[in-house]
């Protein structure tokens, strides 16, 4: 097998013992430490029964490192760990519970199992212990779905070194990487850049998410952070709440990464201006490909909509026609995947693998076209494109051009149904008013629009809303939208 996480954080524990693995809040562990850690949480989970193969859930809180503690220990007696939110419905635990069927459960605040992690009183054993996973599975890491079953993704531990590879080549973080993640670690974004960083050696800071920016502003002068992983609505949260105040605690910031939706254009003229010593990248990736297949650098000149970059070393991808055929550059179609990052498939469902990995290929749901200079371009998911009388519509272009009026602060749009029948498809806007700002008319908004779209991609039909439905990083749940539409 290759190297895995587990494996790399031994080799940095014995060469490199003294240097800093995890940093939150005002302490940090050295590779040593979380080695010794590791060694005895893998003890505690062998004396507790499990055994390769078993299933073990783990509250993935984004401020304790026992988390990380826990899941490494998975990984060393060969048990796949499931990282869930910790502050997961009742229902969505019963569900994912049921379906992977776990070994142990650390998501019960008051039970011992957790108390013994998040204590942090797991005493350090040997590292001499430990050795390679024995097993080529990692993780079940489920997906944030907004209705029915969640889809448990099976990642590998060579798909996560394949990632962390190509992230290292992509932005050039080594060991000497400081990366500061305030995103949630139970979803593959955060995920990944706690394990890239761990792989490389690099250090690892933890911060409880966007609303308090201090404990962001602290993070990153306290250990001169190289790097921030971050999403739009964390950037939005942190100028609502902050102002520009970003621009004088990221001196030492050599990059900023952003993932789960498109950057609007203000927002990265915002962070480019104010930090104009870091590169800005866009990243693309889902779950079922470990974490980001693709980057691409941000610059100030207007950036052609929905370009996503690059794919990292050791992806392919392809865009396929409806019958399946590979359709030339600038050719409008289906996303398709291949490379070691590629998930293994769905757990216990093999109906949805069937159907998601075709050929060696993953079939996205995401539409676009390569560009002749290789970089990929999405148009948003097969199902969130609207088509209006022939014309493919992204929501995503329609939402860009209503966050420029300044009556709103957000907005998302879906499909509705023509109302005059003709065109088939028409686009339903949903508006987040800005706190103050008096509402523009149907006719008003039409009016702004016209001047920055096509006629037939202006909205058919507005709705004011208090917020927008979001999952864990962020990311607006168009099929709840979608559900509301036709509600109404």
């Amino acid at each position: 097998m290759s190297d895995t996480i587990l494996s790399k954080v031994l080799e940095h524990a014995r060469e490199r013992p003294g240097e800093p693995a995890l940093a939150y809040g005002d302490e940090t562990i050295s590779y040593s430490s979380l080695a010794g850690k590791v060694a005895g949480a893998a003890a505690f989970l062998r004396r507790s029964g499990v055994q390769e193969g078993d299933r073990v859930l783990l509250a993935a809180s984004s401020v304790e490192p026992a988390f990380v503690y826990g899941y490494l220990a998975c990984h060393a007696v060969g048990a796949l760990a499931v990282p869930v939110e910790t502050k997961i419905a009742a229902a969505r635990r019963e569900r994912i519970a049921a379906d992977c069927e776990p070994r142990l459960s650390f998501l019960e605040s008051g039970s011992p199992l957790a108390q013994a992690l998040s204590a942090l009183d797991v005493a350090p054993g040997d590292p001499g212990a430990l050795a390679a996973p024995a097993s080529v599975r990692a993780d079940i890491v489920y997906t944030t779905g907004s209705t029915g079953m969640p889809k448990g993704v099976i990642q590998t531990h060579a798909g996560i070194a394949s990632f962390a590879l190509g992230r290292r080549d992509a932005i050039g973080a080594g060991a000497a990487d400081r990366v500061v993640i305030p995103v949630p670690l139970s979803h593959g974004y955060g995920l990944c850049r706690l394990r890239a960083s761990l792989f490389h050696g690099g250090t690892a800071i933890l911060v409880p998410g966007f609303l308090f920016p201090r404990n962001i502003f602290n993070a990153l002068e306290r250990h001169q952070a190289t790097g921030l992983a971050c999403v739009p609505s964390g950037f939005a949260a942190l100028f609502q709440l902050s102002g520009d105040a970003l621009g004088a605690h990221g001196r030492s910031l050599r990059y900023v990464e952003t993932a789960t939706a498109p950057l609007h254009p203000a927002q990265r003229r915002r962070l480019l201006s104010l930090l104009p010593q870091a590169r800005l990248y866009n990243t693309y990736g889902m779950t079922e490909t470990t974490s980001t297949i693709a980057y691409h650098p941000m610059a100030d000149d207007k950036e052609p909509e929905g370009v996503v970059g690059r794919l990292i070393a050791g992806m392919e991808a392809r865009f396929v026609d409806a019958e399946g055929g590979e359709v030339e550059p600038g050719r409008l179609g289906d996303l398709q995947l291949r490379g070691g990052s590629v998930m293994e498939g769905y757990w216990r469902d093999e109906g949805r693998t069937r159907a998601a990995l075709h050929g060696g290929w993953l079939r996205t749901a995401d539409v676009g076209w390569r560009e002749s200079d290789g970089r990929l371009v999405l148009k948003g998911r097969g199902d969130d494109i609207v088509n209006i009388g022939g014309f493919k519509v992204s929501p995503t272009e329609v939402e860009i051009a209503l966050g420029e009026h300044p009556a709103i602060q957000e907005a998302a749009c879906v499909a509705m149904r023509d109302p005059d029948g003709v065109t088939g498809e028409a686009i339903k806007a949903f508006l987040v008013p800005l706190p103050g700002a008096p509402r523009p008319s149907p006719a008003e908004m039409t009016s702004f629009l016209a001047a920055r779209l096509e006629h037939h991609k202006i909205p058919a039909s507005f709705a004011w809303v208090e917020d927008l439905p979001r999952g864990v990083t962020g990311k607006v749940l168009r099929s709840l939208l979608r559900a509301a539409r036709l509600r109404r």
